[in-house]
């Protein structure tokens, strides 16, 4: 009991409420005391049936520290309700006071109360203010009711003497006790944070439904304070603003809107759901929906606008939306169909509602999720087995425990939900030799990459052609020469010692694929802010693994190039990879694809670049070229290189397109597996095909290794790998995702 009322002081503190005793006590034609005592029923609960004894219940349960049992007997129109909306500035004839503490048992009885208006100043509009433990409010309807706050009139300062603005909420303010089978339609306006039934939940909620508007984030006039602000959060949400006992069974259908205050007053997370604008860590939210539209101007969800807590066995099926704002500064932007930002546990959700933003401006994140981001705590944050409806949510990276369904699908969603049909993570680096049928996935988690001739050609042998110099003509490497087929019989294999003269081969084109792993995030600002200063584009130019560093690292070849690598060797799914490091540098290319006239050619001079740093050093010199789907090459090899210290294997891929250069070296011990050759491939495949650099980032003079090296546009990666030290020196850059 002593933690409870703990918190109660947190969330409204004894200042407040001896606020509000002062005013309720100067507001008698509103707390009665001279109406007549309502008739008991067989329960001992006193009946109301009319203003009077609504108005009876409130200055007794106001008087007295004992729980007031009390039962609806009908509706009560407590105000004419003709323009109920617009009474936030014109008052209705009645006001009434909330009850300052309760821990009887409200008994709606499925009646409603109808044309409820708080006029103490606009000053905690709610029916309740605190819901002790034992308080039970059950089968109340509330209609045509406004509940509103303003900046002037329900302000106040806490014990530091700082400024918070309370929460406009319909039922109560702090919940300690059971709301069961309530059902709010009501508009509710908060200067900053709104909720449709609770400000804070500590207790529990169930069974109930909000209807109607909410509406936070409405003051546009005030300056910062001289004290400074309690919070730097604004909330709301459907059920409750904030969310620290149990929500279960409950359905929004209002809308909510989160609109941004000035830049005057600092806030800086703005986070509203369909639900409940933030669940706590101790937190829970069950099978609960949202059908209704969700905007916020920084963080929206269709069931949460923040979790740090559990959501399990949710669905959202109304629009949700971010509105971004023009504000001074580089924000996040999440809109996603379950929780924006999750740092919890959000289990067996769906999502089939449209999940959109309108963004001008550059932000920290990938800006839609069908489920949720947990790039902000990537290392508390799990989704699992959820599911969100492809059409409506375009989410540019996969998630380990998130699918997508498709509107074919819509017979199954029930049982999505219910956890009896399920589908299970699929995850890969290799070269996939065609598009596979993995569930919960489609063309867009695949990357093309098409090889050898644009399409099938059939090629006439001449005098001393091997097998093995035709698939290095035709495929970059003699040792895929098993791809060559024999013209008009392909079930009569080639053989190389029987090749002769004149013979029709038949040299067919071939699609891989690349599957996009899970759990990815947008990262480079190459292309988003230039020198020049120019607008910047809200995409991002490269992806990698959440649980993967970039920085710098430090040794002698390595200037002009950025460093990625995977954080420990228990790390996730590339713990097996830990010891790679891949250098990267995205910049300006004047020069178009510079390989493309001649790649044969390429190909000679890297191998005299080779000898001339390696010598006999280096072998396994193997290289490739790629087709991407916008006609683009990607341009690869991959070498081993001994060493003193041990051999090394390496892979270098190029983009080089009118506007984009980006190069990756990656380098690793010879190990039992080796990974550096598919996370390169990768990681230059998955480069934007719309990134364009106007202006070049780096100084090419200061690149290491230039003599014996013909392509000065590039870093020369035998002189990096040969200068690389395990041990060098690494520094990460702050991370906004908090991966860091």
């Amino acid at each position: 009991m002593k933690e409870k009322r703990s918190r109660t002081r947190r969330v409204l503190s004894i200042a407040i409420l001896c606020a509000l005793c002062a005013v309720l006590s100067g507001y008698g034609i509103y707390m009665n005391r001279n109406n007549p005592v309502p008739k008991q029923d067989e329960d001992g609960y006193y009946l109301l049936r009319t203003k009077k004894d609504f108005a009876w219940f409130i200055s007794t349960a106001n008087d007295t520290d004992q729980g007031v049992n009390v039962r609806l007997a009908a509706d009560l129109v407590l105000n004419d309700t003709s323009g109920w909306e617009d009474w936030a500035d014109t008052h209705p004839d009645n006001g009434y006071a909330p009850v300052v503490k309760y821990s009887g048992h409200f008994d709606g009885n499925g009646y409603s109360l109808i044309g409820y208006h708080a006029r103490y100043k606009d000053w905690l509009a709610s029916i309740f203010t605190t819901l002790e433990e034992d308080a039970l409010i059950t089968n109340l309807h509330i209609r045509n009711s406004t509940f509103h706050t303003t900046y002037k009139d329900s302000s106040y300062t806490d014990s530091d003497g700082s400024t918070d603005v309370a929460t406009a909420s319909a039922l109560c303010h702090s919940n300690y006790g059971t709301i069961k089978g309530c059902d709010v339609e009501a508009k509710v306006s908060g200067a900053w944070s709104a909720a449709g039934i609770a400000a804070v939940n500590y207790g529990q909620i169930t069974d109930c439904r909000f209807a109607g508007s909410i509406d936070a984030g409405l003051d546009q006039t005030t300056e910062m304070p001289e004290n400074g602000l309690v919070t730097d959060t604004l909330y709301a949400g459907g059920i409750c603003r904030y969310n620290e006992g149990s929500i279960t069974n409950c359905i929004n259908e209002g809308t909510i809107t989160l609109h941004t205050l000035p830049d005057g007053l600092y806030i800086h997370t703005y986070a509203a759901g369909g639900i409940v604008g933030r669940v706590a860590k101790n937190g829970t939210v069950e099978a609960c929906q949202n059908t209704g539209k969700v905007e916020s101007v920084q963080l929206a969800g269709g069931i949460a606008g923040a979790s740090w807590g559990s959501i399990k066995g949710c669905a959202n099926s109304g629009n949700v939306h971010v509105e971004q704002a023009d504000r001074d500064y580089t924000e996040s932007l999440i809109c996603a169909g379950i929780c924006a930002s999750n740092g919890g546990t959000t289990d067996t959700c769906l999502n089939t509602g449209p999940v959109t933003i309108n963004q001008e401006f550059l932000s920290f994140y990938a800006p839609i999720y069908g489920i949720a981001c947990n790039t902000i705590n990537p290392s508390d944050g799990v989704t699992q087995n959820c599911y969100y409806l492809k059409e409506n949510a375009a989410q540019d990276y996969r998630q380990a425990g998130v699918y997508k369904l498709s509107a074919s699908d819509s017979a199954d969603f029930a049982a999505y939900l219910a956890g009896k049909k399920q589908i299970q993570d699929v995850d890969t680096w290799e070269l996939l030799t065609s598009l596979p049928d993995y569930p919960g996935t489609d063309r867009d988690d695949y990357i093309r990459l098409g090889f050898g001739p644009a399409k099938d050609i059939t090629y006439e042998s001449a005098p001393g052609d091997t097998l093995w110099d035709i698939a290095e003509r035709f495929y970059g490497q003699g040792r895929l020469y098993g791809l060559l087929e024999r013209a008009g019989n392909p079930e009569n294999a080639l053989s190389d010692n029987a090749l002769a003269p004149g013979e029709q081969i038949r040299i067919p084109h071939k699609d891989y694929y690349l599957l996009c792993p899970n759990d990815e995030e947008g990262f480079t600002w190459s292309y988003c802010r230039l020198p020049s200063g120019e607008s910047c584009p809200t995409r991002y130019a490269a992806a990698k693994p959440i649980d993967w560093y970039y920085g710098n690292m430090y040794f002698d070849a390595n200037a002009g190039l950025d460093t990625m690598w995977p954080k420990d060797k228990e790390a996730g799914q590339d713990a097996a990879a830990a010891d790679i490091r891949i250098f990267y540098r995205l910049d300006h290319n004047p020069d178009g694809d510079f390989f493309a006239n001649d790649w044969e050619a390429v190909q000679d001079s890297i191998r005299q670049s080779a000898k001339t740093y390696c010598k006999d050093a280096i072998d396994s010199l193997l290289f490739c070229r790629y087709t991407l789907d916008n006609g683009e090459s990607l341009y690869g090899y991959s070498f081993r290189l001994h060493r003193q210290d041990g051999t090394l294997k390496c892979a270098v891929f190029y983009r080089l397109n009118e506007g984009l250069l980006a190069e990756f070296i990656g380098v690793e011990p010879i190990t039992e597996d080796e990974h550096v050759l598919e996370r390169v491939r990768y990681l230059a495949a998955r480069i934007d095909n719309a990134c364009v650099i106007k202006e070049s980032q780096y100084d090419l003079e200061t690149f290491y290794g230039k003599e014996g090296w013909n392509f000065p546009q590039l870093h020369n990666p035998f002189a990096v790998a040969l200068k690389y030290s395990k041990d060098a020196e690494c520094s990460s850059y702050m991370l906004f995702t908090g991966a860091q």
